[in-house]
């Protein structure tokens, strides 16, 4: 049930973005600017730290790596595997 809600904020959250680059609505105040900004900067910067902390710490990190490729999917990645701990590390070999 709660990977449900998360991939519906997901499409909720694409469908805003995707309605602002569609529509012919121009930005005229620093508000909708920003918000502009947000929408475009938010998900590639998460996607960037998703891949990098997914390549460190998990296990199989392939599908986590797919993933990151979907918007604001980091937020899922921060509050299910890392914030609370469960995401697998990989195991260390001492010599």
């Amino acid at each position: 049930m709660k990977a449900l809600l998360w991939i519906l904020l997901g499409f909720i959250v694409a469908g805003l973005a995707f309605s602002v680059v569609i529509s012919p609505w121009f930005p005229k105040n620093l508000v909708a600017e920003s918000l502009i900004f947000v929408f475009f900067c938010a998900p590639a910067a998460g996607a960037f730290w998703m891949l990098y902390v997914a390549t460190r710490n998990e296990r199989h990190p392939f599908p986590i790596i797919l993933l990151a490729f979907v918007p604001y999917a980091f937020l899922w990645y921060y509050f299910e595997r890392v914030r609370i701990g469960k995401h697998k590390t990989r195991a260390t070999t001492t010599a």
